[in-house]
């Protein structure tokens, strides 16, 4: 976890605006805007296009129905899933490593519609909405199984003063340059907001050199077709 709370993070962003003082109008700059531009610069560190933290790592299962193609595409929690990692039909009621499965391969929308979806073992799946759909739809043969999913989530938002990210102290630097990044643009300092977006790049890019540990998927492409959060800020 990190070290710096939302309170630090928020004088710390303060002092990178030079020290703003009009702190308490309307239209200045309240502990409301600095908590939102944290927030901001903390999301887009943590989407998985922009980096793929473990701390962010998470998976469930879905257990399969007689006859039903559609099941929610949640985890326990409710936590917002950003990125499929992996999705595979377990051939069993638990997800051991033993057990035998098959990878589900994604296919969108388009793709179901134009043909006639039978029933048996699944083969594909898409993601409409909170929902994900199984094709062929599970036969009686097949249900209890289970389809186990690997996924990013969405870090937790910043909300009360004691708060922290959910990554690694050295993190803090980069989700501060970031809610400066965006803090720059919100107020109108365009040239300085370059200026950041290019340190902030450059500093990811230096992370993503020691941070990648032998065994990890960094070849990884999503299943899920998502857009880039803030894709802008991409290399």
């Amino acid at each position: 976890m990190g070290t710096m709370t939302l309170a630090t993070l928020r004088t710390e962003l303060l002092f990178d605006l030079r020290q703003r003082t009009d702190r308490s109008v309307s239209e200045g700059v309240t502990d409301a805007r600095l908590n939102m531009w944290v927030n901001a610069g903390y999301q887009h560190v943590t989407h998985p296009t922009i980096f793929r933290h473990r701390e962010l790592m998470t998976r469930f299962s879905i257990m399969l129905v007689n006859g039903t193609s559609g099941y929610t595409f949640t985890p326990v929690g409710g936590v917002n899933i950003l990125a499929l990692r992996s999705v595979a039909h377990v051939f069993g009621p638990t997800d051991t490593p033993t057990t035998f499965r098959v990878k589900l391969l994604p296919k969108d929308t388009q793709w179901v519609e134009q043909r006639t979806v039978a029933t048996g073992a699944p083969r594909e799946f898409y993601v409409e909405g909170s929902s994900m759909y199984l094709s062929p739809v599970p036969s009686a043969t097949y249900a209890g199984h289970i389809v186990a999913v690997r996924a990013w989530q969405e870090a937790p938002e910043l909300t009360a003063d004691v708060d922290v990210t959910v990554l690694r102290p050295l993190w803090d630097e980069i989700v501060l340059l970031a809610a400066r990044w965006r803090a720059e643009l919100h107020l109108g300092y365009r040239e300085m907001a370059e200026g950041t977006k290019s340190d902030f790049i450059g500093l990811l890019n230096e992370y993503q050199t020691f941070e990648q540990l032998q065994g990890e998927d960094w070849d990884w492409s999503s299943g899920l077709v998502t857009e880039g959060y803030m894709a802008g800020a991409q290399r």
